[in-house]
């Protein structure tokens, strides 16, 4: 196990929930509010969340070792604000911004074809998109994003439910 998953990582833990943004940018840091809502409210056995931050290159060696991985993040999903959408990589073209590849500025569309390139096997990952209202210099959460939080928590608290059942066995 790398050491920065081993930083993360609890004995019996096989999901892992990343939530990914930047808090000082309005809806953009749903991801770690949403980390926070679910430490407290508790999380299942066999689950850990963290927050991601702004994402990068780190999250390829972050995911690896995972029974199954999920991703919250803001997203453009078309939809209303607070909104939101449960996909896989497989379901949705992530478009790749490769004149902006960088250690610093590299989203999960890029963690994710540097995995192909590299020939590493990630874990089944599930994403949800969060359609903001607004994604500017500013701290919070839009009302609409705000309100959304309870049954985005719901979402992500089924989704991981299967493997909560499976660490206690």
């Amino acid at each position: 196990m790398r050491n920065s998953q081993s930083a993360i990582r609890t004995l019996q833990s096989t999901t892992l929930i990343i939530g990914l943004g930047n808090p000082l940018r309005g809806d953009d840091g749903v991801g770690p509010r949403v980390v926070e809502a679910l430490s407290a409210r508790g999380l299942p056995p066999g689950v850990t969340a963290v927050d991601g931050g702004a994402g990068g290159l780190s999250l390829l060696q972050m995911m690896e070792g995972w029974r199954r991985v999920v991703v919250v993040d803001a997203a453009d999903v078309s939809l209303e604000p607070g909104q939101f959408i449960r996909f896989t990589p497989q379901e949705a073209r992530l478009v790749e911004a490769m004149d902006r590849f960088s250690l610093h500025y590299a989203g999960l569309a890029e963690v994710l074809a540097l995995a192909r390139a590299l020939g590493r096997s990630l874990p089944p990952i599930a994403v949800f998109g969060v359609q903001p209202e607004r994604v500017d210099w500013r701290e919070g959460l839009s009302p609409a994003v705000e309100a959304a939080l309870p049954a985005l928590v719901e979402a992500i608290l089924m989704e991981v439910e299967d493997d909560a059942q499976d660490s206690r066995h």
